[in-house]
């Protein structure tokens, strides 16, 4: 456990090193944030408008949030169509998807900013409300946005007896649209991490516990338990972005980032992070890095699992180092 302590504090350092060669991060996340804000209020009055038909879920990017607000919809964590809101009307547009779908969902219906309320986005959203699953000629690469849309839709849900993990709920733009936030590192290969404007998302970005205790949580999902990628290090990938939120808290732009992440009040003294991996059950499983804690100045990461059984897309079993209650 040693090493694993070792492996952390060298992420950290190997974060904060590179984040310090590239400062221009600061400026571009505050320009990021202050965008967001701007429009958050718009975004919610867009919520009484229409609602979420599951088993489509709406997704923002950083750019898609703080520019024109287009709403990325969803299937099996994959984008089938976009939403436009403007001038208090909402169009659908399968614009630019339409030969996967066709591909991984037999849906042929073409929609060209077509109203939301229309006869065509009815018959289309009936479609994928008939569809239990992607084509099996759909390529693996999807398996884990899949499982990231799972796991959202499981932690989004209101009441604690229905869910499988309580006090939790993801990070979502104005409550509303589930958020990609996006990183300035490229992390997925911890040995060549590297900074890039570009760089990678955080799969599962949520807030985890109650009151003063709620805790930022960043989730690194996996849809396969194998030694070649042992849970250790999907937890070091985690860590680095992390490592990264916890720069952006302490920058100038850190009191508008913890109001777009749902937060209210000033920013704590000492931040605390939960780091946390979400693999299939398997022989590989870890759990001795189970209530390990890593300090960074008056800040600390704390590390868990989440270790799952699903089928026909519904999570059926978990074990975790994180509270159930």
């Amino acid at each position: 456990m040693n090493d694993f302590i070792t492996e952390c504090n060298e992420t950290i350092s190997k974060v904060q090193e590179l984040l310090k060669q590239n400062p221009e991060w600061q400026l571009r996340f505050k320009g990021h944030a202050e965008a967001i804000e701007k429009n958050l209020g718009t975004i919610k009055k867009n919520k009484s408008m229409f609602n979420e038909w599951a088993p489509l879920h709406l997704y923002m990017t950083i750019s898609e949030a703080k520019n024109k607000m287009i709403h990325r919809l969803r299937f099996l964590g994959q984008d089938v169509a976009s939403l436009k809101i403007e001038n208090d009307k909402i169009t659908i547009s399968t614009k630019s998807f339409e030969a996967n779908n066709k591909r991984d969902f037999d849906c042929n219906k073409r929609l060209e900013d077509c109203k939301w309320k229309s006869q065509e986005a009815k018959e289309f959203r009936s479609h994928f409300s008939h569809k239990q699953n992607r084509n099996k000629i759909s390529k693996k690469r999807n398996e884990e946005h899949r499982l990231e849309s799972l796991f959202l839709s499981e932690f989004s849900k209101k009441k604690s007896k229905e869910k499988i993990l309580c006090n939790i709920q993801p990070v979502k733009i104005a409550g509303i649209a589930r958020f990609q936030m996006a990183t300035p590192l490229s992390a997925s290969n911890l040995k060549k991490m590297k900074y890039s404007n570009g760089g990678g998302g955080i799969d599962i970005l949520s807030r985890v516990g109650s009151g003063k205790s709620t805790k930022l949580c960043i989730m690194e999902v996996k849809d396969e338990n194998k030694p070649k990628e042992p849970p250790t290090k999907a937890i070091q990938q985690g860590l680095a972005y992390a490592t990264f939120l916890r720069e952006l808290l302490r920058s100038s732009s850190g009191e508008n980032w913890w109001k777009i992440f749902g937060f209210g009040g000033k920013i704590p003294n000492k931040l605390e992070f939960n780091v946390a991996c979400i693999m299939p059950f398997g022989n590989n499983k870890d759990v001795s890095f189970r209530g390990k804690t890593v300090k960074f100045k008056n800040d600390s990461f704390h590390f868990h699992y989440i270790y799952f059984q699903e089928k026909n897309n519904k999570i059926e079993a978990i074990e975790t180092s994180l509270e159930k209650k």
